[in-house]
């Protein structure tokens, strides 16, 4: 049955419809009868009922011979129309190209695409006529004379609204949540939660925001935007706070102009909140966001958004946010697109958002911006004229000020002159000067947690996670409780007191993460302030927004955090950027880590001097000599590349050659390893006959995760061929039951 095929009515009295439902592995088509009211067409979202279950299914077509009456009586009834055009068509046939490039079939991909609880068995309802939203109302008592300049705007803006103001919409006009705070203590103004509306929640602000004048090299890039082909993209290379974020804007502004949507990605939920109040100052509420951070009803209400939109839209998201169904799609903007973060290798599909971006470009007439300070290298390869990219540079700062020189601290010297200690000489000075000059600064340690391991210091053992090869992690709770934890699977446990493998009690936590750093910066600083920025600190919806708006208001000297630092925020009051034990990014095993560990550092080390004062940066590491650390130290990052580039294609590595990594899982590590060698010896046969080369099977890295076995194989051959797998589902048949098999093409990681 195709998806295009149209539903003819068979009867006066009923429709007969064929629906897609969430039935087994791939899904199940099967047929009901509809009202003819209800004029149901392929893609339309229906409920109906299924073995006693209730579900949302897709409608895909309708039987093409007559049906007799006695059995069209006896098909199951379409219960409701939930969604009319939920699948529009053409966004549905580039979808089966992505499906089929991701080796995954055509309804497991619809269903990966498609935002929570639209497909699969039905939910309560997740799209309802409002939520509790916060409520900011002005008070009767009189303005407080100490009141900030900030404070004071913030009452006028609540006056100019009559008194009170969403919350979010306080925020969308350029007041962070901190200003609420304080005025909340303060006692001029109350915040209560109240019921809003949809229509509410995405009003605009009253004054939106005029574009911002252009530098000479700004307009140069939209220009350059201007002249590409349609399907073409700008690669914007900008160094740190040369204004790559007012370009996206006023490139947004044209396509909206034109009755063009805009898809505006980052690769990090927490650069969401700052990106999307920027948008919403400049375009109201034309501004959407869809991302995982959102509730299921949010991304259901913005998805249905795009499908009916009574204007041009911004979407504005993660990686997810690709496949949202905008028509027509003018711009493409991937943000920081050198990040891991857009690619996804787990769960199926298996896809990277820049290679989905061009594809769609390419098939709709938009075009893509990918916009960072330290371009990917698989990016830089595909400038013109070989490629379809164009290159633009933002060389100067917005400031004017210079980028901040980088300081390479030995730390075999600081060993060799007696001082032992995970924080500097040189650095320590520089943070205990922060308070006295109201200055910031950000601190970068590789590492969450407390410490990276336990170990014995009598025979050396680690104490690993009874679920995964790794070992566990310490953490430190308030009042100094610790406790051990798996960062793969979640595993938690209480730190024992004696080695399990040799009896003896001299257990000790080796290394430091972000939680022992801020240790011991309050230990030997007491004056500093000081905050930590990772995963475990930034949990909840918009705690992201609540922890940078904190350090934004001064409430703290050192943001001490994982790499999450490095990444698009601005902060002008950081003067000084730090790397702890930057050796664990030089020295990982993988074709990628030079290029990773130098856009680390580059993107960090443009955290300071973004405002009026200059900035400067500290790099701890006992390898000075370092490649990596030579060109951070020079700032060439174009000779980086072009280097990496002449090794790369010497050695017929990616982006010269193609890879793709088979993952196996199963319960049992010996029913895995024997499905991965007969895998192997399967497709053995096709890469000899198409040139690839396959090496394996054999365990994965991390060989054990959430007590399942894995095992993988690496298939290599030559840049721009097919993959040699058969096709469909054959690549399945013949797995073993509870192993899982998993196809990763291009994968970042090798």
């Amino acid at each position: 049955m195709k998806f295009s095929d149209p539903c003819n009515i068979l009867s006066a009295d009923a429709q007969p419809v064929d629906v897609w439902l969430e039935a087994g592995r791939e899904g199940r088509v099967f047929t009901y009868r509809a009202d003819p009211d209800l004029r149901l067409q392929p893609g339309d979202l229906v409920r109906v009922p299924l073995r006693n279950r209730t579900m949302h299914g897709l409608v895909v077509g309708c039987p093409v011979q007559a049906m007799p009456a006695d059995r069209q009586a006896a098909l199951q009834p379409v219960e409701a129309l939930l969604q009319r055009a939920a699948v529009p068509s053409d966004w549905r046939q580039w979808l089966d190209g992505v499906a089929e490039r991701c080796h995954l079939s055509a309804f497991r991909m619809l269903k990966a695409a498609l935002p929570a609880g639209w497909l699969g068995q039905a939910r309560a309802s997740a799209v309802r006529s409002g939520r509790r939203l916060w409520w900011l109302q002005r008070t009767t008592a009189q303005p407080l004379p100490d009141l900030t300049q900030r404070q004071q705007d913030l009452l006028a803006y609540l006056d100019r609204q009559g008194g009170g103001s969403w919350q979010r919409g306080v925020e969308a006009a350029g007041f962070s949540g901190a200003v609420v705070a304080a005025l909340v203590r303060k006692g001029c103004i109350e915040r209560e939660q109240r019921q809003s509306s949809a229509d509410a929640e995405l009003s605009s602000p009253p004054h939106l925001e005029s574009p911002r004048v252009l530098t000479e090299e700004q307009q140069k890039a939209v220009a350059a935007y201007q002249t590409l082909a349609p399907g073409k993209g700008l690669l914007l290379w900008g160094i740190t706070g040369s204004g790559k974020t007012e370009v996206y804007l006023q490139l947004a502004a044209a396509e909206l102009a034109a009755g063009r949507h805009v898809l505006l990605l980052t690769p990090e939920i927490g650069l969401i909140p700052q990106l999307v109040d920027r948008c919403r100052r400049r375009f109201g509420a034309r501004v959407l966001e869809y991302h995982s951070g959102c509730r299921d009803r949010e991304r259901l209400r913005a998805w249905q958004h795009c499908l009916e939109p009574d204007q041009p839209l911004v979407v504005v998201g993660t990686r997810s946010a690709m496949f949202m169904p905008l028509d027509p799609l003018g711009l493409v903007v991937l943000d920081e697109e050198h990040d891991s973060s857009y690619k996804q290798d787990s769960p199926m599909p298996c896809y990277h958002a820049r290679d989905l971006a061009m594809d769609r470009v390419q098939r709709c007439g938009g075009r893509v911006v990918l916009g960072s300070a330290t371009p990917s290298l698989d990016s830089w390869v595909q400038l013109s004229p070989d490629g379809p990219l164009t290159l633009a540079c933002l060389r100067r700062r917005i400031s004017e000020q210079p980028l901040p020189p980088v300081h390479v601290v030995d730390m075999r010297h600081e060993l060799a002159e007696g001082h032992r200690r995970l924080i500097s000489r040189p650095l320590m000075e520089r943070l205990q000067q922060l308070p006295e000059r109201g200055e910031q600064a950000v601190v970068l340690v590789p590492r969450r947690g407390y410490s990276p391991f336990l170990g014995c210091r009598s025979c050396g053992e680690v104490v690993q996670c009874p679920h995964c090869d790794v070992a566990l992690t310490v953490h430190r709770g308030h009042g100094g409780r610790q406790w051990l934890r798996c960062h793969w699977c979640d595993h938690r446990a209480e730190i024992e007191t004696r080695c399990n493998h040799c009896g003896s009690t001299a257990f000790k936590p080796f290394g430091a993460g972000t939680q022992r750093v801020l240790e011991l910066l309050a230990e030997e600083l007491e004056d500093l302030r000081l905050l930590r920025f990772d995963r475990d600190s930034t949990g909840g919806r918009d705690g992201h927004r609540r922890l940078l708006d904190r350090f934004a208001a001064g409430e703290a000297d050192v943001l001490i955090g994982t790499q999450m630092l490095a990444k698009g925020m601005d902060l002008p009051r950081v003067t000084l950027a730090a790397v702890l034990a930057a050796d664990g990014l030089l020295h990982r095993p993988d074709l990628r880590a030079g290029e990773q560990a130098l856009q680390l550092l580059l993107q960090l080390a443009g955290r300071a001097g973004r405002g009026e004062r200059p900035g400067q940066v500290l790099v701890q590491t006992y390898s000075p000599e370092h490649p990596v650390i030579r060109h951070l130290v020079d700032g060439r990052y174009e000779d980086f590349l072009a280097q990496e580039i002449q090794l790369r294609r010497e050695a017929g590595l990616v982006p010269f050659s193609r890879a793709c990594l088979l993952r196996l899982s199963g319960e049992s590590a010996t029913a895995t390893a024997t499905a991965a060698t007969v895998l192997a010896e399967r497709i053995r046969p096709l890469c000899s006959s198409q040139g690839w080369w396959l090496v394996g099977p054999a365990p994965a890295p991390v060989a054990r995760v959430a007590g399942r076995s894995r095992w993988q194989l690496l298939m290599h051959g030559p840049a721009g061929s097919p993959l040699p797998l058969p096709s469909g589902e054959a690549l399945w048949e013949g797995l073993p039951q509870g192993v899982a098999l998993a196809v990763d093409p291009d994968p970042l990681d090798l």
